[in-house]
């Protein structure tokens, strides 16, 4: 139950607090239609209040038809209860930092945004919930919310989110196929998009292509690494384990990965083409592959995932996959908006076409080249910022 605590001074009585307090432990799903709420003298100890303002309450919901008591057994939600929507739903998105860094970050930011599109004009309350990765069930369960929007599920997050589940929380997740969850999902093809991306650099007959995977920990890293490694088997390449450079949550320190990539460039052969599982890792490969002396595309081609507006700005242009984020976003809150409403569960699993962009980073391969010289000339190089 949502231990909202009770307010002694509000002059609303205690007894109406307790029942409003019940009433959100109901429509959050924590107490299902026909399962049993604790005893009356549990309730007092959990909200500090007295027991006789607990049975007042209680008594009240039975009246309405919320509850059924049974003599010698307890206090149960009557079956096939489904309890009336509030004047506005409350719904909260769940992200993994500040509230003003998701805001500011593209990829979070864009799903605001489509999050923002679907409840506008709506009597709907939306909340930026932020969830430390180490804390979400703790945080989660208690959010005075009727159900919640998750971004990419990590790994060590998987029991919470199953627990949140099992305690009736509505939620829908969003850019990640996290199939053992059994939790709706809404994500874009990160697979299908990955390996457009493949086939699009072998098709200018790249054949030394490297791969650069951030967050190894999320579900849509893997997939993108996965149609990397799968695409590349299937062309019959067998890419030398040290053209797979995978790192953990590094933003914003990007050093290691335009290190990593610079010792790729100095090897005899290195690499024609970068595939790189994420935007900023797309911008740390072609700001190496330029402070190393080579010209974007002519001897390096470089594709990235995910498509803010700077990407075309760029000089030159990156090539890349665009993700649907927006779309995400709406899709998903509507997804769960519709659950709260008629308490009929979304499918299980939306994916998104995700669309390869190309522009002026990707060109078919130069002949062989020794390597790049030790005092590269200075172009100009992107920038980085968010």
């Amino acid at each position: 139950m949502q231990k909202s605590p009770i307010d002694k001074t509000d002059p609303m009585p205690r007894y109406l607090q307790v029942r409003r307090v019940l009433e959100e432990s109901v429509r959050s799903g924590q107490y299902r239609p026909g399962s049993q709420l604790p005893g009356e003298r549990e309730l007092a100890q959990q909200l500090q209040v007295s027991q006789m303002t607990v049975n007042k309450a209680i008594l009240a919901l039975v009246n309405d038809g919320w509850l059924r008591r049974e003599i010698g057994k307890g206090t149960f939600v009557s079956d096939g209860f489904r309890p009336p929507l509030p004047a506005v739903l409350r719904i909260g998105f769940a992200v993994p930092t500040t509230a003003e860094v998701a805001q500011e970050d593209f990829y979070l930011g864009s799903l605001l945004r489509g999050i923002q599109r679907a409840v506008t004009n709506a009597p709907v309350s939306l909340t930026l919930l932020e969830t430390p990765t180490d804390s979400l069930y703790e945080r989660l369960i208690e959010a005075p919310v009727d159900g919640f929007l998750l971004t990419d599920v990590l790994d060590r997050c998987l029991d919470d989110v199953q627990r949140l589940a099992q305690a009736g929380r509505k939620m829908v997740i969003l850019g990640a196929d996290r199939e053992p969850l059994h939790v709706p999902f809404v994500d874009s093809d990160n697979y299908g998009g990955a390996r457009a991306a493949v086939e699009h650099l072998l098709s200018l007959g790249h054949r030394r292509i490297a791969g650069v995977f951030a967050y190894s920990g999320s579900c849509n890293t893997r997939h993108r690494l996965r149609a990397y490694q799968e695409t590349l088997r299937a062309h019959g390449i067998a890419a030398p384990p040290e053209y797979t450079l995978t790192f953990g949550n590094i933003y914003p320190l990007l050093e290691p990965v335009h290190a990593q990539v610079t010792q790729l460039l100095s090897r005899t052969p290195r690499p024609t083409a970068f595939f790189c599982g994420g935007y900023y890792l797309a911008l740390e490969a072609m700001k190496a592959v330029q402070e190393a002396g080579l010209c974007l595309p002519d001897e390096v081609s470089v594709v990235g995932f995910d498509d803010p507006v700077t990407a075309r700005y760029l000089s030159p242009p990156l090539t890349t996959v665009h993700q649907p984020l927006e779309e995400m976003g709406r899709h998903a809150t509507l997804e769960l908006l519709d659950w709260l409403r008629t308490h009929e569960e979304p499918p299980l699993r939306t994916v998104l076409p995700a669309t390869l962009r190309v522009r002026g980073t990707t060109a078919p391969p130069a002949a062989d080249a020794p390597p790049p010289s030790e005092e590269p000339h200075s172009p100009t190089t992107p920038p980085t910022e968010r």
